[in-house]
């Protein structure tokens, strides 16, 4: 019985029903460690957790290109709406994949739950950053140009809109479709 409490309790807090709070009431940010099993493309990865739970995480506050589905090259400010702006964006969505895979397939990382964003989207997968061992990869694949800003509300927002004025600025990564 006290096995199955525990175990309940464990999906509770995963799930966010239980969270760390301060004697405020206020959130505070909710670090977990995972080993990364699966990149499903470049923003959504799927995590095992040490007792070999597994989940779907979606990165928060970033948008790589589609790779299963038709990308919109509205969503990219200033790639063109043609046929070569989307096979561009579909080139970029690849590649963001294979860098995820890269840096993340097998590697222990921390999640980071953003006390300022939604805990989890529209499909049910858990929103969060990727620490690794080289710093928060969500930011790394806008800084690189393998992603964009994904316009929601989260505590790092201003840096990633920085970041991603720089990238486009300089056609860093898929902002190298403008010119398709």
């Amino acid at each position: 019985m006290r096995r199955a409490l525990l175990a309940c309790l464990f999906v509770l807090a995963l799930s966010g029903c239980l969270g760390a709070v301060t004697d405020d009431g206020a959130r505070t940010t909710e670090r977990i460690e995972v080993t990364v099993v699966e990149v499903t493309d470049g923003d959504t990865v799927e995590v095992a957790y040490p007792n070999g739970t597994r989940e779907t995480v979606r990165l928060l506050g970033v948008d790589t290109p589609e790779v299963h589905t038709e990308n919109d090259p509205s969503e990219f400010e200033g790639v063109p709406d043609t046929a070569a702006g989307r096979e561009c964006l579909r080139d970029w969505g690849h590649r963001s994949s294979e860098f995820a895979r890269a840096e993340l397939v097998g590697e222990e990382v921390t999640l980071v739950v953003d006390p300022e964003a939604d805990r989890r989207g529209g499909y049910g997968r858990l929103l969060a950053y990727v620490d690794y061992e080289d710093g928060r990869f969500n930011r790394a694949l806008v800084e690189r140009g393998y992603a964009r800003l994904y316009d929601t509300t989260f505590a790092d927002r201003d840096a990633y809109a920085s970041a991603e004025r720089s990238a486009r600025g300089n056609g860093t990564g898929l902002w190298a479709c403008t010119d398709a």
